[in-house]
């Protein structure tokens, strides 16, 4: 269901299709409120309103970037697609953790676990740094997106999240995106075509989101894709999410990607992340 905030917004702003004044066609207000995404990738309850099947999953884990999560959870949540957090953290005890710390510390409480979630519609590997290089060598976690892939309708990841992605071996041979650090390089390493300089990348069911806020524009795109059937291609839908979201962004200065930035910034960045040999450390992970 969608907030009532977001209902009352689309009432105020859409138009009737009598009303269009672009020359296009339009669902009326109440239409495009009731619309449904196709293919239909929401979870499914069963009669007691437990959780069933599928959906959108967003894997969380200890020292994963709290945006790269959270921008998507946002954005699939604006447009009613009830996404789900997927621990895949264990405790000291073997047991999957409940509320996983992000890198910035802000602590998130998972909807799911990897042990009880087997078959999603839509998979979303969020990234970080460290944490994201070790996760990327977990065979468990590995095994378990492969196995949750065979039957997805797409396979996504966020920032470094394709580091986990590649090392599953799902990248080979796909065009790609990642964070902007040694992108193509990294991307190389996991066989995947880099596209580095695009915000995020579809090649078949693998989206590919670049650094941290990309995944905000990833998931709009996904959601464009879905509720295509709003008479415009998904974009009534998609400007729709974006209002809720006031999604216009308008940073103070120029920048956020290497051809905007500095160069003697973007050297700073690169070496802080170089001094503690992160590169090295993703170019020794191995291809499962």
């Amino acid at each position: 269901m969608f907030s009532r905030c977001f209902v009352l917004i689309v009432a105020m702003v859409l138009p009737f299709a009598a009303s269009a004044t672009n020359g296009a066609r339009h669902l009326s207000r109440e239409e495009l409120i009731a619309l449904a995404p196709s293919p239909d990738i929401r979870p499914t309850f069963d009669a007691g309103g437990q959780y069933s099947s599928g959906g959108i999953g967003i894997l969380i884990y200890e020292g994963v970037n709290a945006m790269d999560a959270l921008g998507p959870y946002q954005t699939f949540s604006s447009a009613g697609l009830r996404p789900m957090l997927i621990s895949a953290s264990k405790d000291a005890q073997g047991n999957y953790k409940s509320v996983i710390t992000s890198n910035s510390g802000m602590q998130m409480t998972a909807h799911r676990t990897m042990a009880n979630t087997t078959n999603l519609e839509v998979l979303v590997v969020p990234g970080g740094a460290f944490e994201t290089a070790q996760l990327a060598t977990n065979t468990e976690v590995l095994n378990w997106i492969k196995d949750i892939d065979r039957s997805t309708l797409w396979t996504t990841s966020v920032c470094t999240g394709s580091w986990v992605l590649g090392a599953a071996g799902l990248l080979q041979g796909k065009k790609a995106t990642s964070n902007w650090y040694h992108a193509d390089e990294l991307l190389a390493h996991f066989g995947a075509i880099p596209k580095s300089r695009q915000r995020y990348v579809f090649d078949g069911k693998i989206i590919t989101g670049a650094g941290v806020t990309a995944g905000i524009d990833m998931a709009l795109a996904l959601i464009k894709t879905v509720f295509k059937n709003d008479l415009n291609n998904g974009r009534d839908y998609t400007q729709a999410i974006m209002l809720e979201l006031q999604y216009d962004p308008n940073p103070p200065v120029k920048g956020g990607s290497p051809e905007k930035t500095d160069p003697v910034v973007f050297d700073a960045m690169q070496w802080m992340y170089d001094y503690f040999g992160l590169a090295d450390l993703v170019k020794n992970i191995p291809i499962q």
